[in-house]
């Protein structure tokens, strides 16, 4: 049953249902997109560490991204207290983190997590922040890196 404010916005992932409280708002775009300031998440698969971050303004503007802990327990990442105020929260613990996943055309198995530009959501204001990160070392990992190839591409598709 669809809400009276919910609109449908046609992604690169097909019909998406948009409530307008699942909206998150990053006043500084995304790095190469700052224009684009309104995305809402969407499930790329239940049950597993992917999402889709889909634009307002442009519905041909997608991401795919993922959790990143689901892959990497130990990474860490450093927010400053400008982001910190920007996000309106006091710790990063507050935030949920997600990263970018670049998938090469034709090579779902060269797949990788970008981890140097976390996205950083603070989802009980709806605001969301890329939060590049400074020498941060591996700058990306492939997803067969993490797990087994196998495992993770059955999560993916």
């Amino acid at each position: 049953m669809e809400q009276r404010n919910t609109r449908v916005i046609a992604s690169r992932v097909g019909k998406v249902a948009v409530d307008p409280a699942s909206v998150v708002t990053f006043p500084h775009g995304l790095i190469g997109f700052e224009r684009l300031r309104d995305f809402v998440l969407v499930d790329f698969k239940p049950g597993t560490p992917f999402r889709y971050l889909q634009s307002l303004e442009r519905a041909e503007v997608g991401f795919l991204v993922a959790d990143p802990f689901a892959f990497l327990g130990e990474y860490r990442i450093q927010v400053s207290s400008v982001e910190e105020r920007i996000l309106k929260v006091r710790s990063v613990r507050e935030l949920v983190v997600l990263v970018l996943v670049t998938v090469p055309k034709g090579r779902p198995e060269d797949a990788s997590l970008n981890l140097m530009g976390p996205l950083c959501l603070n989802v009980r204001e709806r605001i969301g922040l890329q939060v590049p990160q400074v020498g941060m070392q591996p700058t990306r990992v492939l997803l067969r890196d993490c797990g087994g190839e196998s495992a993770v591409m059955a999560r993916v598709g």
